[in-house]
C-alpha cells in the first residue's frame, strides 16, 4: 500500500514538473506578448497629458551604481511631442523577465491630471541598447526606439535644467 501511495506521489510529481516546462505553453505565452505595443500593456499610457523627460548627466561614466543621480529635466505638454510619445508606444514590445544589460541614458515621467503613473526608460545609444522600455507586473516590456522619438529627445536634451534643489537656499 505505501509502495502504491509513493509511485503515484512520483508519477504526480514527474508529471507536474513537465507540466511546467511545456514548450506549448512558452510558445504560447510568448505569442501573445508578441504582438502587444506598450499601449496594450498599459492602457493608461493613452491618457498622458504631460511629460517630464529626465537625461542622466553622465550616463556612460565610470560610476556603475550611481549614474542616475544626478540628471537634466525638461517638463512636456505640447501636443507634438505627446503625438511623438504615442507614436513610441505603439511599437511592438518584447517582454523579458530580466532587464536588459544596458545602461539607460533618461527616463520619462508619464502624467495625467498632473498626477504620475508610468515612468518609461530609454537609451539611444543605437550601436547596442536602443529601446524604450517600462515594468509591469515584474515584466520589461522592450520596443525600439523610433527615430522621430530619438531626434525628439535629442532636441530637447540640451535645454533641460537640473531640478531645482531648496537646500542651498539658506535663510539669513
Amino acid at each position: 500500500m505505501m509502495s502504491k501511495f509513493i509511485s503515484v506521489l512520483l508519477f504526480s510529481f514527474g508529471a507536474l514538473l513537465c507540466s511546467c516546462n511545456d514548450p506549448q505553453i512558452k510558445k504560447k505565452q510568448n505569442k501573445e506578448d508578441a504582438f502587444k505595443t506598450l499601449v496594450d500593456i498599459d492602457e493608461r499610457l493613452r491618457s498622458a497629458d504631460s511629460l517630464v523627460v529626465v537625461f542622466y548627466k553622465h550616463p556612460y561614466g565610470a560610476d556603475s551604481l550611481r549614474y542616475t543621480r544626478y540628471y537634466t529635466q525638461i517638463s512636456v505638454v505640447g501636443p507634438v511631442e505627446l503625438e511623438l510619445l504615442q507614436q513610441q508606444l505603439k511599437q511592438k514590445a518584447i517582454r523579458l523577465e530580466k532587464h536588459r544589460y544596458c545602461r539607460g541614458e533618461g527616463k520619462v515621467w508619464c502624467y495625467s491630471k498632473g498626477k504620475i503613473f508610468q515612468t518609461l526608460y530609454f537609451s539611444t545609444l543605437c550601436d547596442n541598447c536602443c529601446h524604450v522600455y517600462l515594468i509591469k507586473d515584474g515584466f520589461f516590456f522592450y520596443t525600439d526606439i523610433l527615430k522621430s522619438f530619438t531626434s525628439w529627445l535629442t532636441s530637447v536634451k540640451p535645454i533641460s535644467k537640473e531640478p531645482f534643489n531648496d537646500s542651498t537656499i539658506t535663510n539669513n
